[in-house]
Order: C-alpha cells, then structure tokens, then sequence
C-alpha cells in the first residue's frame, strides 16, 4: 500500500534529521538516495498551482541540498527542517478540512 503524504512527510522530515546529526564521515548512501526518493514522491503529490505547495518544495530541496554541505549546510538545516514541518501542516490541515468538507453528513 502506498504512503500518505504525511507518512511521507514524518519519513523524510525524521530521515533527513538523522542523516544530517550522523555526522558527515558516518553517512551512507543508502540513506540519502532514501531521502531524494522521499523528496520525488512527495513532489509528485504536490499541487504546484498553489503557492504553499511550491514552498514546500523549494524547502524541501533546499533542506536536502543542506545535507551535502557539510558543516557550511548546519545552519540552513537547522532553519529549514522546522519551516518544513510548519508548511506541510499548514497543507495537510487545509486539505484535511476541505475533505471534511465533502463527505456528507448522515
């Protein structure tokens, strides 16, 4: 069975931040190809005609393309993981209410 965006989410969001704490040296690539298959999936799931959804695409990449960094990608890491977090709520709350919305009440 496929994932849900927000098991998506959870997965790259807490993948992400164990590969950027494991620390350069101790990396594997098993993980960051985990992480950008993550990322396609995600993107593929995106509505880009809204603005939030190309937020958190840009925030994505831009959090992923941190991890290559080294320590020159700590700090945008650390600021981009929350707002990662803080969009995809925000997404998920709206289309969670709108499919409220739909079903019909008995």
């Amino acid at each position: 069975m496929d994932k849900q965006p927000r098991d998506l989410i959870a997965e790259i969001s807490s993948s992400a931040l164990h590969y950027h704490q494991a620390g350069y040296e101790d990396r594997k690539d098993e993980e960051y190809k985990r992480v950008t298959e993550l990322e396609g999936k995600i993107s593929l799931m995106l509505n880009f005609k809204e603005d939030d959804h190309k937020k958190l695409h840009d925030l994505i990449r831009k959090m992923l393309a941190s991890l290559e960094r080294k320590k020159e990608g700590d700090n945008i890491f650390i600021t981009t993981h929350p707002e990662v977090l803080a969009v995809s709520r925000d997404i998920l709350k709206r289309e969670w209410n709108r499919v409220k919305e739909d079903i019909p009440s008995t």
